[in-house]
C-alpha cells in the first residue's frame, strides 16, 4: 500500500461542529483515518454547523458531481445590525437601534413573516459577501477584505426553492451606543428553514433581507441540514467516526449511487473486467440520459457517461466506492 493510502474509499456524512473550518474537519479525517486523499464536497462557514460530505481515498474523485447539488439550511436572521462579514462573527459596519428602540426595527411588528420569506421564492442574481472563499484574478475576496481591499465581486446566479418561517423571539446583543459606550440591546430575530441551490449565500439572503426592509440583518446561526436526500440522521460525528476506526468497527459509508442520483446499471461479470479497463460498454438508455453510475459487489467502479447508444468512462475508480 502507498504511503499517505489507508486503503479506504467511501463517502461520509460528517456533522461539523462549531467553532472550525471545513479544512479543519478535512485534516480530522486524514489524522483518524492516516489517508491523505480527503476532500469536502462543499464549504461551511467556521460558525455553522451540520451536514458535510467528505470523500475518503479514491472517493474523492466523486467530488465534481456531489458539488452541484441543492441544500438545506435552519438558519437564525437578526435584525437591527449589519456586520461586514454578514453574520455573527462580522464587525459592526451599521447598527439600526440605539440606547431607546430605532425605528427602523419597528418595520417587523408589520410584517407577515412568512408572506415577507415566500417572496424569497424563486431566481435571483446574489451578490456573494465580501468575505468568502470565491476567487477573482487568483485572490481569495475574505483575503482582500481583511486587508481593507475589498474585491469587486460580481453577482451570480442562485435560486431559493423555498422558505419557511420557524420561530421568532430576541437575544441579546452589544452595541455601541454612539458615544464612545456601550449598551445591551434585544434585537428581534426570525428562525427560517431555507431549501436553496448551489453557490446560494445564507448570509448574503440574511444581508439582502435587511437592507430591503430598512433595518439590517446578519446571519446569527447556521446549520446545514441536508443535501441531495442525506439529512443530518445519516451523519456522524467526528468523535464517533474516530472511535469507530480505532475498535475497527463497520464505516457507515453514505450510498455513493443515491449521492449521485444517476441511474444505476448493475454490471455482470464481463461488464466488470471492461469497466476496470476503462472500455466502452453497450448501453440501451434514453438520450436525456447522460450519466450513469456502475456499480458491482456493492460498490460503485464508475460513472459511465452515453452517448449515441454506448456508454464511454467518464470516471474510472477500479477498487470501488464503498456503500452502494
Amino acid at each position: 500500500m502507498k504511503r499517505g493510502t489507508s486503503g479506504l474509499c467511501g463517502v461520509l456524512a460528517i456533522d461539523k461542529p462549531a467553532g472550525i473550518t471545513s479544512h479543519d474537519v478535512v485534516d480530522r479525517v486524514r489524522r483518524i483515518t492516516g489517508e491523505r486523499r480527503v476532500g469536502h464536497a462543499g464549504t461551511l462557514d467556521p460558525m455553522a454547523t451540520g451536514l458535510m460530505l467528505v470523500g475518503v481515498g479514491a472517493a474523492t474523485r466523486l467530488s465534481n458531481y456531489l458539488t452541484g447539488h441543492d441544500k438545506a439550511y435552519s438558519a437564525r436572521i437578526v435584525f437591527g445590525v449589519a456586520t461586514d462579514t454578514d453574520d455573527a462573527e462580522g464587525r459592526i459596519v451599521t447598527q439600526f437601534s440605539s440606547s431607546a428602540p430605532g425605528e427602523g426595527l419597528a418595520v417587523l411588528g408589520g410584517l407577515d413573516p412568512q408572506q415577507t420569506l415566500s417572496s424569497l421564492v424563486g431566481k435571483a442574481k446574489q451578490l456573494p459577501p465580501a468575505y468568502s472563499a470565491i476567487k477573482k484574478n487568483g485572490v481569495t475576496a475574505y483575503k482582500a477584505a481583511r486587508e481593507g481591499k475589498a474585491l469587486e465581486l460580481e453577482a451570480r446566479d442562485v435560486e431559493i426553492f423555498d422558505a419557511q418561517f420557524a420561530g421568532s423571539g430576541t437575544m441579546s446583543v452589544d452595541l455601541d451606543d454612539g458615544q464612545d459606550g456601550r449598551f445591551v440591546a434585544e434585537l428581534p430575530y426570525w428562525d427560517v428553514l431555507l431549501h436553496v441551490s448551489k453557490g446560494t449565500y445564507i448570509r448574503s439572503i440574511a444581508r439582502d433581507l435587511g437592507q430591503s426592509l430598512g433595518c439590517g440583518a446578519y446571519l446569527g446561526a447556521l446549520r446545514r441540514t441536508a443535501i441531495a436526500g442525506y439529512t443530518l440522521d445519516s451523519a456522524i460525528t467526528l468523535e464517533s467516526f474516530a472511535e469507530l476506526v480505532s475498535h475497527g468497527q463497520a464505516i457507515p459509508w453514505c450510498d455513493p449511487t443515491d449521492l449521485l442520483g444517476f441511474p444505476r446499471l448493475d454490471l455482470n461479470d464481463e461488464q466488470v473486467c471492461d469497466v476496470k479497463n476503462g472500455r466502452e460498454l453497450k448501453g440501451g438508455y434514453d438520450a436525456d440520459v447522460q450519466l450513469v453510475s456502475c456499480v458491482a459487489g456493492g460498490r460503485l467502479l464508475a460513472v459511465y457517461s452515453c452517448s449515441a447508444g454506448r456508454l464511454k468512462p467518464a470516471t474510472v475508480i477500479p477498487g470501488g466506492v464503498a456503500g452502494a
